[in-house]
């Protein structure tokens, strides 16, 4: 096993009903999207809104995926993509893919074997490219997470799909919400052999550079003017931040795009119900 098999929240699988719309909405906030990819034998169909990634092997993104022929989901995804939309699962980044299903194992969380995916990617009329990787299927925690090991990263990392009308750069954190923020956050920095911090309520841990910040109700309030209840569960996604070149160059798209927002004190927000289930916030 390698030292450290998880080494950094690669990106956000986010459940949308309809794709196309939700495509549109995102173009709308300035994001550019890579072409539909489907991926016939599971029944799926994602764009992705990439940015640059700060660990070297890994990427950066926010996914829209939903179901194109729910016949062929696989038993966790049918799962995954129902319900409301919004972040269904944290995607981690892992250079060993059996490690990553170890270290989940020993962590208490019960991971099926990975699976080694190649498949072709069509991005033209006359160009498709072979994404090759091996998935661990989203697994059963408080905050749902699956693995990813790529052997060929760089295909995803064309430098037109990195660059944003907005500004974006990163997806800085993924934001949570909980009744018991600490003890959340201790399961996942046990699970990322990492030591988990806190300032002003927001609990923190990351295995690299993208950053899980669980808070409670309260601090949701406080920090963002987003009024939640605390989960049913014992924590559910909230959303995600995003750094961009300026605030703004984001107001300026977001109010060609026609999309509601708001300001909150360092940040922009587009709150759940303009996001696709997420509360996106942008901060420079």
């Amino acid at each position: 096993m390698t030292a450290k098999p998880i080494r950094e929240i690669d990106h956000l699988l986010t459940h949308v009903r309809d794709l196309d719309a939700a495509a549109s909405s995102f173009r709308r906030m300035g994001f550019t999207l890579s072409p539909v990819s489907r991926i016939e034998p599971m029944g799926i169909a994602n764009h992705l809104a990439l940015m640059r990634p700060r660990t070297p092997g890994f990427a950066n993104y926010i996914e829209l995926m939903a179901a194109h022929d729910r016949t062929l989901l696989p038993p966790p995804m049918a799962k995954v993509l129902s319900g409301a939309e919004g972040i269904k699962s944290m995607v981690l980044g892992t250079e060993d893919a059996t490690a990553a299903q170890l270290a989940m194992l020993a962590a208490g969380f019960a991971a099926a074997p990975p699976v080694h995916v190649k498949r072709e990617w069509k991005i033209g009329p006359s160009q498709s490219i072979f994404p090759e990787f091996d998935v661990l299927l989203p697994v059963e925690a408080p905050l749902a997470f699956n693995a990813c090991r790529y052997f060929n990263v760089d295909l995803y990392l064309r430098p037109e799909w990195l660059e944003h009308a907005n500004g974006a750069r990163h997806v800085l954190a993924v934001l949570a919400v909980a009744g018991q923020a600490e003890a959340v956050i201790r399961r996942y920095a046990a699970l990322f052999g990492m030591q988990a911090t806190e300032a002003n309520g927001v609990w923190r841990v990351a295995p690299g550079h993208l950053v899980l910040e669980v808070m409670s109700p309260a601090v949701v309030r406080r920090r963002f003017g987003l009024a939640v209840e605390a989960p049913r569960e014992e924590a559910t996604y909230l959303g995600y931040l995003v750094q961009v070149d300026s605030l703004a160059g984001v107001r300026a798209c977001l109010a060609k795009g026609a999309v509601a927002h708001r300001d909150a004190g360092e940040t922009i927000c587009v709150d759940p119900a303009d996001g696709l289930g997420n509360l996106i916030a942008f901060t420079e």
